[in-house]
């Protein structure tokens, strides 16, 4: 940190998470359907031991396709909100290019007077 300033607002874990979960969930969902397709034994109407029925994992397996397609939004809506942060320079700093963004780890110049005080650097 030098004058307050910091790189760019990051949630890496928050995406990092949303795909690990939207690939979870949609492995074992696929699991869960194709359970629709596997033969099941059929049980007597008084047997007590019988598994769920195949249409059971298959509807389990869709619910999970729907979490992970909500954790795949989760991710994508977090990469959007990251993009959107914009470099705000301190009125006495030099003008720079409009949209220029600092690379990771870019430190002003020394030359550069200090940044009003409370100032954010990132809207």
């Amino acid at each position: 940190m030098w004058h307050g300033y910091s790189d760019a607002p990051r949630h890496t874990v928050l995406v990092v998470l949303g795909w690990f979960f939207a690939g979870l969930f949609a492995a074992v969902g696929c699991l869960g359907v194709l359970m629709l397709a596997v033969p099941s034994d059929p049980c007597a109407p008084e047997a007590v031991e019988c598994g769920p029925e195949p249409r059971t994992f298959a509807l389990v397996g869709l619910g999970l396709w729907v979490l992970a397609g909500v954790a795949a939004a989760w991710a994508v809506y977090w990469l959007v909100r990251d993009a959107r942060y914009r470099f705000q320079a301190p009125p006495n700093w030099p003008p720079h290019p409009p949209g220029w963004r600092p690379a990771r780890g870019w430190m002003p110049p020394a030359e550069f007077p200090k940044a009003p005080e409370g100032w954010k650097f990132w809207r």
